[in-house]
């Protein structure tokens, strides 16, 4: 090497240390990580066991909950739907065919429950994600009375996921603070951890969209679509409930309304201005 070359310059840290890898945001795969869910081809054996383990699980620890009976009658209605669907799915012709204690306030047993809660979340969202399908095949055929039972179907399982959300956050806001929502920020998990990652859920708003579309005009006889139609204001009276019991499980789990994506975004807005 010529002694003439250019010295090409060393980068430095301007806090004059080793750079630290920078974590990459959350994603998907982040999420159901987190909540030991895992995706693959399964068949309908592994489906239906894992169904059985999860509503189990969710039925041994559901007495030791703070739930009141409204709300463990719905999750045990979200139960019994998707046995339902588990057991139907057996009789599916091939393709091609014809057609008591206190609730627990332990960090380990809250963390629990907030990960078993969602994984029946995620059940019930898959069952729904489900009927959807065969509803807007219904609407596709007018069988109008599939379409009506499609509806109220939606509907139990909506609340049956509204009272899940309750299930999973069945403790002390102090418990969530101290001991659940660290598990869900670095070094344990990938910044920007949200609710917004999870696949079934984006599924669902998208498909309830595409029927909502569908059920705007329908050729159905006037006394049917009566029927229909006060099924779907009930379906919209379960969505409203939804929201705003999840919005207060938020309000009271994070009284100042920063959820950990936005504390990551503000961060990393953050960290941009003071490079440029």
């Amino acid at each position: 090497m010529s002694s003439e070359e250019p010295l090409t310059p060393l980068t430095l840290a301007t806090d004059s240390r080793i750079p630290v890898p920078a974590a990459a945001d959350a994603t998907t795969a982040d999420y159901d990580r987190y909540f030991h869910i895992v995706r693959h081809a399964p068949d309908l054996m592994s489906w239906t066991c894992g169904v059985l383990r999860l509503q189990a699980a969710v039925l041994d620890d559901l007495p030791h909950t703070g739930l009141d009976d409204s709300q463990r009658a719905a999750v045990l209605t979200g139960l019994l739907h998707t046995s339902h669907a588990a057991l139907a799915a057996w009789l599916r012709p091939e393709p091609g065919s014809v057609p008591a204690d206190g609730p627990a306030h332990g960090s380990d047993d809250a963390l629990r429950r907030w990960k078993l809660g969602h994984q029946l979340f995620h059940l019930l969202l898959t069952t729904m994600n489900s009927t959807l399908d065969d509803t807007m095949a219904a609407v596709g055929a007018a069988q109008w009375r599939s379409v009506r039972h499609g509806l109220e179907r939606l509907r139990t399982l909506y609340d049956a996921a509204t009272a899940a959300m309750a299930y999973a956050s069945d403790f002390p806001a102090s418990v969530y603070a101290s001991d659940v929502r660290p598990t869900m920020e670095p070094p344990f998990a990938a910044p920007g951890f949200s609710g917004t990652l999870n696949q079934e859920h984006r599924v669902m708003t998208e498909r309830m969209h595409a029927l909502r579309a569908a059920l705007g005009k329908l050729p159905a006889p006037p006394s049917l679509l009566a029927e229909i139609r006060t099924e779907e204001a009930l379906l919209r009276a379960a969505q409203r409930r939804n929201r705003q019991a999840h919005a207060a499980i938020c309000e009271r789990c994070v009284p100042d309304g920063t959820s950990l994506l936005l504390r990551h975004t503000t961060r990393r807005r953050s960290g941009r201005a003071a490079c440029e």
